[in-house]
């Protein structure tokens, strides 16, 4: 497997290998946020409400990125966009360490949340133009290996170098920021606004959007919503969980967290490639299928092996619901301005769904009843997956693809080749 996701990445296109590059660098850089809170707090000063302010402070960033990328994108272009947030990005973890009083820090966790997020609807941007519709799937698999290898690896480099001097974390952060920002540069200097152009033609082209447009676009958003907050739990909740609610010991959440990693590191290029030609439909009804079983299989678990057993059911299910989500998304508008803003929206959702995950938790949670969370994930999704099957009796609400033809290149064995 590791072989074939090789030979994929090492067959994308120019554009799609330079976003991966960058990609994996940028995240590999995520060194800093997990720490933000212990450094905080370690820093003395500043008690433990003012740290879980300060901390929620970078999603609110996150969100006015996502909600103004859109705009952002169809004005300067999605490689200025991504330019301009790993800059301001680097700028903002060079300057975080200096700063001692609570409000100047709340300010630079906003502007840093706004500076990291922006690059991801850039990024989502830059693999619609660089990809064709029917090789998108495999390219959003490797835009997401890419973000999981990094961030697999930036959290273990950061608490190294936390150990040593918490300061020097926010630095090397910055300097893997800016390692990503020089290799986007230098990669796509002469080429970088060549799509510009083609999205003013679709602009003139395209005209006033029908309403079904719309409503498709927000009855997927609408059922991507419990997805996004099932796929949350995990990383906010999986330890808390398996050591507090369950009394386990604590090596078992690290197995269910390499478990999930190593699923998606060895299988999600490769099974995406070869269901490059599954319709949009039964890829998500699988993925959703798979990802509610897994859920409602955490929240029965009782043993090591049986959260084990659910996290491999529930991992699948993640590496055919996303770039399932996201090919979808993509394909729901052709002219460049309205796909920028369907996927800024839907990262909305996703910074939503992780701000809201952590509290519906705990709330959820309790000494008679720890799996519930995992429980109420699994059977929304569930439900979520009927809708599914409901939505695709309308046009208003369900996008079916024209079919492909017979001319089309296969992308099985070398996808996404095409020139931008």
């Amino acid at each position: 497997m590791i072989v074939k996701t090789f030979r994929i990445v090492a067959g994308l296109n120019d554009a799609l290998r330079t976003l991966f590059f960058t990609t994996l660098i940028f995240r590999t850089g995520t060194m800093a946020y997990p720490f933000l809170a212990a450094y905080l707090l370690l820093s003395g000063g500043f008690d433990k409400a003012q740290v879980g302010t300060a901390v929620a402070c970078f999603g609110v960033g996150a969100l006015a990125a996502d909600l103004a990328a859109s705009v952002l994108l169809g004005r300067i272009g999605a490689r200025t966009v991504m330019l301009g947030g790993l800059l301001l990005n680097a700028a903002v973890l060079a300057v975080t360490p200096l700063l001692h009083q609570l409000p100047w820090i709340i300010t630079a966790v906003v502007v840093w949340g706004f500076a990291y997020e922006v690059v991801t609807p850039a990024s989502y941007s830059a693999t619609i133009d660089g990809s064709a519709p029917a090789e998108r799937k495999v390219a959003f698999s490797c835009y997401r290996l890419a973000i999981n290898v990094g961030m697999a690896i930036g959290p273990i480099a950061g608490g190294l170098i936390f150990a040593v001097s918490p300061r020097a974390m926010f630095w090397a952060n910055a300097a893997c920021v800016l390692a990503a920002a020089g290799y986007l540069a230098l990669r796509t200097k002469s080429s970088g606004t060549a799509a510009r152009p083609a999205r003013a033609t679709e602009r003139a082209a395209a005209g006033v959007r029908p309403l079904r447009d719309h409503t498709r676009f927000w009855t997927i958003f609408g059922l991507s919503l419990p997805i996004q907050l099932a796929y949350s739990l995990p990383s906010v909740f999986a330890s808390t969980y398996v050591i507090v609610g369950l009394g386990m010991p604590g090596y078992w959440a690290g197995i269910i967290f390499t478990v999930n990693a190593l699923g998606i590191v060895l299988f999600e290029v490769p099974l995406n490639a070869a269901m490059t030609r599954w319709a949009n439909l039964p890829t998500l009804l699988l993925g959703y299928g798979l990802a509610g079983a897994g859920f409602l299989l955490m929240g029965l678990s009782g043993s090591g092996p049986a959260l084990v057993l659910a996290t491999v059911v529930w991992t699948a299910g993640e590496i055919v619901v996303f770039p399932g989500l996201l090919h979808y998304v993509s394909g729901l508008a052709p002219s460049g301005d309205a796909a920028d803003r369907n996927m800024s929206l839907y990262s909305t959702g996703v910074n939503v769904a992780f701000i809201v995950a952590p509290q519906l938790a705990l709330l959820l949670s309790g000494p008679g009843h720890p799996g519930a969370p995992w429980a109420v994930a699994g059977a929304a999704v569930c439900v979520a997956w009927l809708l599914l099957i409901a939505a695709r009796r309308s046009p208003y609400t369900w996008h079916t693809a024209e079919p492909r033809t017979t001319q089309e290149p296969s992308t099985e064995e070398e996808p996404c080749k095409s020139a931008i």
